[in-house]
């Protein structure tokens, strides 16, 4: 069955909309125009029938990542305004989505979370998300709204509440899902690895503060700020196993806007016992990175790889370990 000329519509106008790269920063979170136009297009499609928000769902295609972008960003907004009615338009823009596409443990749960931190009727938003949802979705999200019963923290729906000058931002964790093979099905399930984000100071300050800096510089482009690990083969001898122990971890990426040049920065914070100048001894002496440090936090620059032959770009890392330090420094990242 065709799409009625008016869901034709908001599809071209969806596809006419996608969001840029830093959108999805939830640290450094900004408010972008773009919010609303996306906004406009969800509301008119939930206006329409079942009939009708079943053929948006199915033309969504690639740009089901800008519905479910726009949602995620409401789940924030919703949590900084302790505001209802964006809950529900967060919710709205995952019930628009196509069942695999709803990141139904973090994004979608965090939703329900800011929903019962703000008062608002679980009851009737169970109800307003199977009336505009596919039947399985709503099946599944009944799941996800009995399970909340068992959440008392958003940690638990693996993400972190992080605070900066940009305000309340999010920082979704890694989890490590055990899943049984074939051979072993009937055998009892391991925990999840839940990679930890517990850092005493404010690294996320930190890492928003250095991101601002390299933007404010001219010379280079922050992408946005997310959970990582550090690799211990950037630690050349001095480390060992897979990854480092850290007690908080976050990366972002770099563009330069002169050279082309990209690099990556790794803003960690160590347990008490580790030695952080070693490992930043370590990292210098791998692969052309730089390093700064204080007592218990670690900066690296490691530049991305580059795969074209005829290009060989080596990074002057002196002027950015420079603002690296003034960031370390700063009393609003302890």
């Amino acid at each position: 069955m065709r799409a009625t000329p008016r869901i034709n519509d908001a599809l071209r106008q969806l596809a006419s909309h996608p969001y840029e790269i830093n959108a999805g920063e939830f640290v450094r979170f900004r408010i972008e125009a773009n919010d609303d136009t996306v906004a406009g297009i969800m509301r008119s499609v939930t206006a329409e029938d079942g009939v009708d928000r079943e053929q948006f769902r199915r033309g969504l295609d690639g740009d089901a990542s800008t519905m479910r972008l726009f949602a995620m960003r409401r789940t924030l907004q919703a949590r900084r305004q302790s505001s209802i009615s964006l809950v529900y338009e967060a919710l709205d823009g995952f019930a628009l989505l196509g069942f695999d596409d709803v990141p139904w443990d973090t994004w979608l749960k965090a939703s329900l979370f800011v929903a019962r931190l703000v008062g608002g009727d679980l009851e009737l938003i169970r109800r307003r998300f199977a009336e505009v949802a596919h039947a399985d979705a709503a099946a599944r999200f009944d799941v996800a709204l009995e399970a909340m019963n068992r959440v008392s923290e958003l940690s638990q729906c693996s993400l972190v509440e992080v605070k900066t000058t940009y305000g309340v931002g999010l920082v979704e964790t890694f989890i490590f899902r055990d899943n049984p093979t074939i051979a072993l099905r009937g055998a009892p399930r391991q925990g999840d690895n839940r990679v930890a984000y517990h850092p005493q100071s404010n690294l996320a300050q930190l890492t928003a503060l250095f991101a601002d800096s390299l933007d404010a510089s001219k010379t280079f482009v922050a992408g946005p700020i997310t959970q990582d690990q550090l690799a211990a083969t950037s630690f050349s001898l001095t480390a060992s196993g897979s990854y480092l122990p850290a007690t908080g971890c976050l990366s972002f990426v770099v563009e330069g806007m002169q050279h082309g040049a990209s690099f990556t920065v790794f803003v960690a914070e160590l347990p008490d016992d580790t030695d952080v100048e070693a490992l930043a001894t370590g990292a210098v002496n791998t692969a052309d990175q730089g390093a700064v440090f204080d007592a218990r936090r670690l900066i690296v620059l490691s530049p991305q790889p580059n795969f074209e032959d005829d290009v060989d770009v080596v990074i002057d890392f002196r002027d950015v370990e420079a603002l690296a330090h003034a960031a370390l420094v700063d009393p609003s990242t302890k």
